[in-house]
Parts: structure tokens; C-alpha cells; sequence
């Protein structure tokens, strides 16, 4: 059996959708803004015949201009009565396709919707600290909306960058995209800020507004955290485009240099022609040098370079890096295999400045139970920073202990490959370590990371991706990456039990979530499985979960109420459940009633229906109450046809890292015209705005 809702919906990217001829059939919007009072509450049928109301927002324009824009909202199903009285519906009450908020209006209804627009979700692909020389400074920024549309998350986004006086902007109303080491694209809004204006040798501050379709303006220095944050927060620089900041070189060379005769300087050949032995005394050096050329009593901005072959750690901290990081990189780009940077085989405590940068090279562990990279940051000290750029993690046939990286902060990841070796990036005892992975491999760790763009997270057992008790429970964020897990009963993405997911949200767009071990526990858990904690903004856009279920805001346990909403598009789902007050059997448990309806769903599809073996929605079913318009459901003795190019998930082929590009011969529905998400997949093929894009992480060959 397969089962389709559709509905087909003008472009509200481009122009606006007609208001219906007729007086609205609701006369007010309830205090949740997912029902409406309809006082004759006949039969109505929202697939062949939909009736509609005309909902008017704000918004913006791709020039960052306030504009208003008129959507469309079905009438979907009458409500029922909370359990034990389930079997009987309101005598006026419906339910909508999507959320009406407060400062939307609906000609002829009351709003007494207390709903607010939801927030953007947005992830640095820019690591913070950075010194640049250019004439320009660039940054990147992902971002995430319930409201996607044009082939966009959101119209525009304005980049401010500030030296404390002056500020200059640029307002970046198309996205760019690149390939990361990881093999995979993602979309991101790309700004060249001009620094001229801005004052030289100074540490500038880089801000966003952020201008959604549908909504309110969020501005990063306001809306965000404060800096220094794990979660998204401002940026700085170090604008150095006169070079009158003052960077020095110094190079280390293991089998030939000498700690008595080194040297620094700011000619990497002079600093080359008289390495160091250890990397301890050439940052000793650095620090020296700056303060005797420029006056700064620490190695910020100077640079390592490793000569090819193998360099020992010893404690450093006493350059005191704490402006900008000091970088270590390999002298030779090319021999980065070759050229390793290793513990010395026991601990050292306390033995990084607080920023460091590593690039270029191989990080090789060699102790067993050993910490290797230490600046004793704790979870107050976040002005602590690790940046690694194409740094390769060999755990050299030792154990995986996650106290290798220790203390260090936060954690920017960028073209790394961790194959094998993530559960180095693990929590140890609540220790500060917080990851943003963007283009790695082997990127997700357990209790650490809190976004990862454009990565493939492969493993044997363990990693679970999610939200963490370490930190806030939202504003995370997970794009365009491929998570494969092969251990049965684990989860592979699971952001349940581990606190609030306030309005700041959660964002998974994108993704390829695989399950290739087993079926026992779910692969994609968001606030489900006895979670009491509200869940607010969370999105599921353009995800494919296969190999096993998802489980998505449940409320089936508890004795209150707790509110939890979010919006599932043009999601693949090998089986979607959500639980709602029926499961708990308890009439107080109707926070997660917007899900339960599939409010704010729209083209999404369950291969196999749901794990009870419903291929429809209805009361009682895990599906749902009612379907979203155009989601497509099969059954496990009829399964929705995806015709996947390379089925690895568990029950298929079960190596993991499967090829989920749909072929001719899928079932899968199309992403209406005018509602693109994003521009383009994490292969990089492009997101066809005309109606003829597949749901689904990954587009038709």
C-alpha cells in the first residue's frame, strides 16, 4: 500500500498566494496557533478538496528590505479530546497545516496565537581569532530556517564587521558552496568584508543580521550568545592588513636543529636557516621576539613550521598565547603524512597556551592512557581555543582514550580526518571540549560536539551526535553531513534526555542519517522515548534516515504538559513515530499535540509507515492524526519505493556508507516549486526550485 497527500501550492517566494474568494471558513486562531475555531465543522477533506486560509507575515526581501507575504494554511483534520477521551472530536475545533503566529494576520479572524516567528539557526564555518593580511577579511556562515524557500534557508544575510569605531557591512543575498576534504558540498553565505575602513592591528568583531523569509530579524550580538561561546556567537579577527601587528617565524627541526642556535624571525627563510630542536623552545622564542619587536609579551600570530618527521610535545603553555592563536604547521604543506606531531608517550598536564592553531600535519598518539593537548580550560574559560585545518588524528594502534585532548575549550575542526580515531574528541569527566566540525571525517564525538557541517561521522560503535549536557540544549547545528553507525540498540543522531531545546532550536538539515547494525533502537531521536523537556524550533529539512526509525517529539511519559513543536520537510523516513498522550494515557499530556497533528510538515515520506505497522494516519497511530500535505507513506509489506543507488543501511547491505541518490524508479515525492530549501545537496548537485526536486538528503543523479 503506498499512500500520498498532496496538495500543490502557488510560489510564495515570488509572489503572493490569492486570498480566497470567500469569507475565511475559521473565525479565530487557537492560543498555539496550530487549530482554529471552525463553526461548522462538517466534513472536509484536505487532499481532494483543501480549503485554505490566507496568512499574512512579515518578512524580507533578498535585500534585507521588511516586506509581507501572504501563505497559504490548510484546514486539516478536526481536533479530538485528550485521552481518556480520544475516540471523541471537538465540536469546533481544527487543526492547520502549519503554525499561525501572533503577528501574522488572516482577513475576518481573531489571532489570539501566542506563537513567536521562529529563529534562524546558524553555524561559523569561519574559525573565531583569526589573523588576516589581506585586504579583505572572509567569513562564512551556514544557516538553517523553518521557512525555506527560493532555493534559500533564509532572503539574505548583512555582515558587520566593527573595529570599536568604525563599522562596515556587506549585505550577501546568494549562497556559495565548496567541497570539503570530506568529499562533501554545503551551502553557506559567503561575505569578502572590505578593511579598509577598519583600524589596522586591531581585533575587530565581526556581527550578523540574519533576514529571514518568514519572521523577525536576528542579529548575532543580540539574539546569540555572548562571546566567547561554544554556541553561535560573534566573531573576531585581527585585522592585519598593513602587516604592522608584527608575525614572526620560527622553524623546528627534530634531527637537526638546535634549541642553543635557533632563531626567530619574520622571514621564514632566516627563521628556516636556523631551526629549533623543540617545538617548547622555538614558542619560547616567538614570545621573546614579539615582545622585544613589538611589544607583546606572547607568541600570538608568530608561527611554527615542523621540518618533515617526528616532533615529541613538551609543555609550552609559557608562550602565552591568549590574544590570537600561535600556529603549528608543517613547513612542507605536501608532506603533512609525513610530518608528526606526537605525545611522548606520558602525560603532560596544563601544556598548551590557551590558543593554538594546527595545520598541515599528522597528530600521532603513542601512550596509552595519556594526555597529549592540555590548556586547563574549564567550562567557564571558552576564550580557550583549539583551530585544527587539515590535520590528520593517527591513534597508531593505541587505544582511543578521550583525555588525549584534554582541556582544551572550544574546538574548530576543518578539513580533518579523524577515521577511526573521534573517540579521541569523546567527553572525559565533564571536561571543556566543545567541537564545531565542518568538511571532516570521523567528526562526531560523544557529549562534545555541538555542530557539524559537510562530514562524514562513520563508526564502529558509540558516536551519538546530539545534543549534550554539557552545554545548552539548542541553537546546534548539523548540515549536509552523513552519519553511519553499525552498533545495534545505539542511536545514531540522538538528541533526547540531554535537556531543553529552547527557541533557539536544533537544527538537522541535510543529512544522511544510517543506521547499518540494527533495528532495536531508533536512528534519529529528537525529544522522544519518555524525554519531559520542551522542545521548541526543531527542524528536520531535507534528511534521509534509513536502516531504522525516528522517533520525533514525543510526549508519552510525565505528568504535565510539556510543549514541544518543530517543522519536518521533505524528509525521508525509513518509519516516523511520535507518541503523544494516548501512549502515556494521560488527558495532560498534550504538549507535543503540534507534532502529533504533523503541524509545520510538509512533503515528507516513511518508506515502511510507522513502526506499528500503520501506512496511514489517524488517532493512535504513530504517524500522526493527520498527514502533512504531500507526504507519502508505505507499509512493511508494501514499502514506499525509494530506489536508493546503493542501499547500505541494516536489512539492506549493512556496510554502511551507502549512495542514497534516488533512481528512476523512486516513489519518492517532489519538493513543491518555489520551496527549495537550499541550492544544492552534499554531492553538490543542484536543488531544482521548479517542482521537480526529490525529498531527501541527496538529488537524482
Amino acid at each position: 500500500m503506498q499512500m500520498t497527500i498532496g496538495l500543490h501550492l502557488s510560489r510564495p517566494s515570488e509572489r503572493r498566494s490569492a486570498a480566497p474568494a470567500a469569507p475565511s471558513p475559521v473565525t479565530a486562531i487557537g492560543a498555539e496557533g496550530f487549530t482554529a475555531t471552525y463553526p461548522d465543522p462538517s466534513i472536509f477533506d484536505p487532499v481532494t478538496a483543501p480549503e485554505m486560509i490566507a496568512v499574512t507575515r512579515p518578512g524580507f526581501t533578498p535585500a534585507g528590505l521588511a516586506t509581507t507575504r501572504t501563505d497559504p494554511v490548510v484546514i486539516m483534520t478536526r481536533l479530538r479530546q485528550p485521552y481518556p477521551d480520544q475516540a471523541t472530536l471537538t465540536a469546533d475545533q481544527v487543526s492547520l497545516s502549519d503554525f499561525v503566529f501572533s503577528g501574522d494576520t488572516i482577513p475576518g479572524v481573531a489571532n489570539a496565537s501566542t506563537r513567536a516567528y521562529p529563529k534562524p539557526i546558524a553555524c561559523w564555518l569561519t574559525p573565531d581569532l583569526q589573523r588576516t593580511t589581506g585586504a579583505s577579511f572572509t567569513a562564512r556562515l551556514a544557516v538553517a530556517h523553518a521557512y525555506a524557500r527560493a532555493g534559500q534557508p533564509v532572503a539574505a544575510v548583512r555582515f558587520i564587521a566593527s573595529d570599536g569605531t568604525t563599522e562596515v557591512d556587506q549585505l550577501v543575498s546568494t549562497m556559495s558552496a565548496r567541497q570539503w576534504a570530506s568529499g562533501l558540498s554545503a551551502p553557506y553565505f559567503e561575505a569578502a568584508i572590505d578593511l579598509s575602513a577598519l583600524a589596522p592591528a586591531t581585533l575587530c568583531t565581526l556581527d550578523a543580521i540574519i533576514y529571514p523569509w518568514v519572521g523577525e530579524a536576528f542579529r548575532i550580538s543580540t539574539d546569540a550568545d555572548a562571546w566567547p561561546s561554544a554556541n553561535l556567537c560573534v566573531l573576531k579577527f585581527l585585522n592585519d592588513r598593513t602587516g604592522s601587528y608584527g608575525a614572526a617565524f620560527a622553524y623546528v627541526d627534530a634531527a637537526g636543529g638546535s634549541d642553543g642556535t635557533g632563531a626567530a624571525s619574520t622571514t621564514p627563510a632566516t627563521a628556516g636557516a636556523a631551526p629549533f630542536r623543540s617545538i617548547a623552545a622555538a614558542a619560547s622564542a616567538l614570545r621573546g621576539f614579539n615582545l622585544a619587536n613589538f611589544g607583546r609579551d606572547e607568541a600570538s600570530g608568530g608561527t611554527i613550521r615542523l621540518i618533515e618527521g617526528t616532533h615529541l610535545h613538551a609543555n609550552f603553555s609559557a608562550c602565552a598565547a591568549s590574544t590570537i592563536p600561535v600556529t603549528i604547521e608543517a613547513a612542507d604543506p605536501a608532506k603533512m603524512a609525513t610530518t608528526v606531531y606526537q605525545d611522548p608517550g606520558s602525560s603532560i598536564s596544563g601544556g598548551l597556551p590557551p590558543m593554538v592553531a594546527f595545520r598541515n600535519l599528522t597528530l600521532r598518539k603513542a601512550g596509552g592512557s595519556t594526555v597529549f593537548l592540555d590548556s586547563a580550560a574549564t567550562l567557564a574559560s571558552l576564550d580557550h581555543l583549539v583551530v585544527m585545518q587539515n590535520v590528520t588524528v593517527d591513534l597508531n594502534g593505541t587505544s582511543a582514550y578521550a583525555a588525549w585532548i584534554y582541556r582544551v575549550g572550544r574546538i574548530f575542526l576543518e578539513d580533518c580526518d579523524m577515521t577511526g580515531a573521534n573517540a579521541v574528541f569523546d567527553d572525559f569527566g565533564g571536561t571543556a571540549k566543545h567541537i564545531t566540525a565542518v568538511g571532516c571525517t570521523g567528526a562526531g564525538s560523544k557529549n562534545t560536539t555541538f555542530n557539524i557541517v559537510a562530514s562524514q561521522v562513520t563508526a564502529a560503535s558509540g558516536r551519538v551526535p546530539g545534543s549534550t549536557n554539557l552545554m545548552r540544549g539548542e541553537g546546534q547545528f548539523f548540515s549536509h553531513s552523513h552519519f553511519t553507525l553499525s552498533q545495534d540498540g545505539t542511536r545514531v543522531f540522538d538528541a533526547t534526555g540531554r535537556g531543553a531545546i529552547g527557541p533557539r532550536g536544533l537544527a538537522v538539515v541535510g543529512c544522511v542519517i544510517e543506521q547499518a547494525g540494527g533495528d532495536t533502537n531508533c536512528a534519529f531521536g529528537v525529544s522522544a522515548d519518555g524525554d519531559v523537556t520542551t522542545a521548541e524550533n526543531v527542524l528536520s529539512i531535507a534528511n534521509t534516515v534509513v536502516g531504522s526509525r525516528t522517533n520525533w517529539l514525543y510526549q508519552d511519559s510525565g505528568s504535565s504538559r510539556v510543549a514541544k513543536s518543530g517543522w519536518m520537510r521533505f524528509t525521508v523516513n525509513m518509519e516516523r513515530n511520535t507518541k503523544t498522550d494516548i501512549f502515556g494515557q494521560n488527558g495532560n499530556l498534550t504538549g507535543n499535540w503540534p507534532a502529533a497533528f504533523n503541524c509545520g510538515h510538509r512533503g515528507n515520506a516513511a518508506l515502511l509507515g510507522d513502526k506499528a505497522g500503520n501506512a496511514a494516519c489517524g488517532t493512535g497511530a504513530w504517524l500522526g492524526e493527520v498527514a502533512g500535505p504531500g507526504d507519502a507513506y508505505g507499509a512493511i509489506a508494501t514499502p514506499l519505493a525509494a530506489d536508493w543507488a546503493d542501499d547500505q543501511s541494516f536489512g539492506a547491505g549493512g556496510g554502511g556508507m551507502g549512495d542514497y541518490t534516488p533512481g528512476a524508479g523512486s516513489a519518492l515525492p517532489c519538493v513543491p516549486a518555489g520551496l527549495a530549501p537550499f541550492p544544492l545537496d552534499m554531492k553538490g548537485r543542484p536543488v531544482a526550485d521548479d517542482g521537480s526536486a526529490r525529498v531527501g538528503a541527496i538529488q537524482p543523479a
